[in-house]
């Protein structure tokens, strides 16, 4: 803990001349103002484009000189960022990081080149079937529009977005209470206390609570948006489980039975290898720290959309009245337990886990704890889950393209 308060966690790793640090706002895309959205992800692009004492081209310049890799990115729940620096230049790197988070200037010519660019991504995404699919299902899924909206806002939203704008969700979202710090590198910790105090401690202070804490109100059936194309791309989902959900584990061992196993998963070896109705298909548990969702998708012939959505709600259903077999469940803790290990191949994968599981508040010990709670997840206590969570009835999905149904 720093002198001004900020708790962080720390690995100190002398293998490399190197220092990562990944760290967390909570708040992000859910607070856009009503007919601002993308304000926050427009105020995090523009974190690099000029500060008090550097221009957009000088700040790219000392950050290349120095080896400095410095990047903000905007979610629903949060803004993240990461950062890394080789030893020799620790001051110049930390130095320019509190430039962005603490004096960063927003010129309006950066503002306007940002703008544009982003808009130009709204528009290519808009002319792509699967990420168009996957924004549509967001807005027709979450009854609540605060959550459906799209990170990046909208062509007519970011019209709107003045200068003031941006000033004021940046002085709201940089709020020390709100911060979580992972460092990962050649840095002892009294060194990391310094520089922690010297780019965050200065920041305000103010209470936040989560706006994401349930989710109620979720659409179910289908919707279709008319779109020329030789294949349909559906997306779909249900209600799922937040991250800090007790059972959170058991869901993941589930979902990766049905739809995240890859080719080992049910909805994989029924819709792609027995009956050839598409490529590739899967699922996956999207959590927020309080509530969460579980999306799939897949991409199929127009005249096959109906029998693939059938094939899927069956494997629902499957799942809610069968469960899943013993072999099964030794396959996926055998898979949770061996892709942990990947989580350690960098002092930047090393400070983003640090920062995720505190972010989670998964505990001290989760490291030595992760390996007993998935051992000890019983078959019974799975497949009651199971039964509770999985629900055809409830699916969404959303279908863009051609459909013959």
């Amino acid at each position: 803990e720093t002198k001004n308060g900020i708790k962080f966690w720390l690995i100190e790793d002398k293998s490399l001349p190197l220092v990562s640090m990944s760290f967390s706002f909570k708040g992000g895309s859910i607070l856009d103002p009503i007919g601002k959205d993308g304000v926050t992800n427009l105020m995090t692009s523009l974190l690099d484009e000029g500060t008090q004492n550097f221009t957009a081209s000088e700040y790219r310049l000392f950050k290349r000189e120095n080896g400095i890799k410095i990047s903000f990115s905007t979610s629903k729940e949060r803004i993240e960022g990461s950062f890394q620096v080789v030893k020799p230049r620790l001051q110049e790197g930390f130095y320019l990081l509190h430039e962005s988070i603490s004096k960063a200037k927003f010129p309006i010519a950066e503002i306007k080149k940002v703008k544009s660019q982003i808009e130009a991504s709204i528009k290519i995404d808009n002319s792509n079937i699967s990420t168009l699919a996957s924004n549509k299902f967001n807005e027709f899924f979450f009854k609540d529009k605060l959550i459906g909206r799209n990170t990046k806002g909208n062509l007519k939203t970011l019209s709107t977005i003045s200068r003031d704008n941006i000033l004021s969700i940046y002085q709201n979202s940089f709020i020390k209470d709100r911060l979580v710090v992972g460092i990962s590198g050649d840095i002892d910790s009294s060194l990391a206390q310094k520089y922690v105090d010297y780019v965050f401690g200065d920041l305000p202070s103010k209470k936040f609570t989560n706006p994401i804490s349930t989710l109620n109100e979720l659409s179910k059936g289908k919707e279709v948006i008319k779109m020329k194309t030789p294949q349909t791309t559906v997306v779909f989902g249900q209600k799922g489980l937040g991250r800090k959900d007790k059972e959170y584990f058991a869901a993941r061992i589930i979902n990766y039975v049905l739809g995240g196993g890859g080719f080992q998963s049910r909805l994989y070896k029924e819709i792609r290898e027995a009956n050839g109705l598409v490529y590739s298909i899967y699922s996956y548990l999207m959590p927020y720290e309080y509530a969460g969702v579980i999306i799939g998708g897949f991409q199929t012939r127009n005249e096959n959309v109906d029998t693939t959505i059938e094939k899927v709600k069956s494997e629902w259903k499957r799942i809610k009245s069968e469960g899943i077999t013993k072999t099964e469940l030794q396959n996926a803790k055998t898979y949770y337990k061996g892709s942990f290990s990947r989580n350690f191949t960098s002092t930047l994968s090393i400070a983003s886990l640090l920062m995720i599981v505190q972010y989670y508040d998964l505990g001290e010990d989760y490291f030595n704890k992760r390996d007993l709670i998935i051992d000890d997840l019983q078959l019974i206590e799975i497949n009651n889950l199971a039964k509770k969570l999985f629900d055809s009835e409830t699916l969404f999905f959303m279908i863009v393209g051609e459909p013959k149904i």
